[in-house]
């Protein structure tokens, strides 16, 4: 069994290979039973093929700590990853997957609200399936929004609204409980990818904007107990992204949102490769 730190998990696990992976997690062979809280941890099973996992990480603010564990077919221990790390890889990864379906193949220009830990690997994995020339950031944070400006060579937007309002794409990942821009800041054709709403009365995106788009999930069930966007704006999935790897998506909708809350075989699928990785390169602890 191989046990890999933070440090080891991001060098195991590039955005190109993470993306690659959701192709796997998404897809038709996989189980993601509903999450528990136990104590201060989620706990998340997952399954993808014959390879299974669990996902047990803090859910103390400030305590960014926890692990993802994978088994082969017979339940053999293959390995420990950090979760919190992988957590933040796989999610934009699954981002990342969703816009190499769904964006236009030319878009050019990110919106990027929020700016907290998952921001950086977000724009991370857009860049890595479409020609991002300019990154425009909000958050309410002014100076958290000017040093991932800095990190990443964007642009703080003075607002939501203006951030919006140029973007081809546009990415939330905020903890926020009201929409953070306006309907009419949305271009007429846009690719959104919809990362903080992962509960129900949490919300990012206006109602009218989720209405009129082509809504794509991770997940049916998860989203019908979670997707604080779809919910609020009282509206369904049109389909699953793991459908779109065989049927395009319907070009009718100038608009398409990819709502995210997060599901188990993501981890599974991203540690797995991770891990793959580490053997191959002699990373990691074996034990």
């Amino acid at each position: 069994m191989r046990i890999l730190n933070a440090d080891e998990t991001r060098r195991c696990l590039p955005m190109a290979d993470a993306i690659e992976a959701m192709a796997d997690a998404f897809g038709p062979d996989r189980e993601n039973p509903q999450r528990q809280l136990i104590g201060a941890s989620f706990f998340m099973p997952g399954r993808v093929g014959p390879i299974s996992g669990i996902k047990v990480v803090s859910t103390v603010p400030g305590n960014p700590a926890g692990v993802v564990a994978v088994f082969d077919g017979d339940g053999t221990p293959i390995g420990i990853v950090d979760g919190p790390t992988l957590t933040a890889i796989r999610t934009a990864a699954g981002a990342g997957f969703a816009t190499q379906l769904l964006a236009d193949p030319s878009a050019s220009c990110l919106a990027m609200l929020g700016a907290g830990a998952m921001a950086r690997d977000q724009i991370e994995a857009v860049r890595t399936v479409r020609p991002v020339e300019h990154v425009l950031i909000w958050s309410r944070s002014r100076d958290k929004a000017a040093r991932l400006a800095d990190q990443v060579g964007g642009q703080v937007a003075t607002n939501a609204d203006a951030a919006v309002e140029s973007a081809d794409i546009i990415t939330t990942a905020t903890p926020s409980r009201e929409p953070i821009f306006g309907a009419s800041a949305v271009r007429e054709m846009v690719h959104i990818n919809a990362i903080g709403a992962f509960s129900p009365e949490m919300v990012e995106i206006p109602a009218t904007v989720v209405q009129r788009a082509y809504r794509v999930v991770d997940d049916m069930a998860a989203a019908a107990a979670e997707a604080g966007d779809l919910l609020q704006a009282g509206v369904e999935p049109h389909i699953e992204i793991g459908e779109l790897i065989d049927h395009p998506w319907d070009r009718s909708h100038a608009i398409t949102l990819f709502k995210s809350v997060g599901i188990a075989s993501q981890d599974v699928a991203a540690a797995r490769t991770a891990l793959a990785n580490a053997e191959r390169l002699s990373v990691g602890l074996v034990v």
